[in-house]
């Protein structure tokens, strides 16, 4: 059996609304939405036309 050793060294959220807990949070308490239209070239072939980027 092995182990794995995992060290945490803070908490931090990367998402649509913000880089950071502090803006992610201020944002959701506002109700502000992360999902927007995409309209990067690179996405002409997708399925959809909107995301949280």
């Amino acid at each position: 059996m092995s182990t794995t050793e995992v060290v945490v060294t803070g908490l931090g959220a990367t998402t649509p609304l913000g880089g950071d807990v502090a803006t992610t949070w201020s944002a959701l308490l506002e109700g502000r939405s992360g999902i927007s239209t995409i309209e990067e070239d690179w996405t002409a072939e997708l399925p959809v036309r909107f995301a949280g980027v």
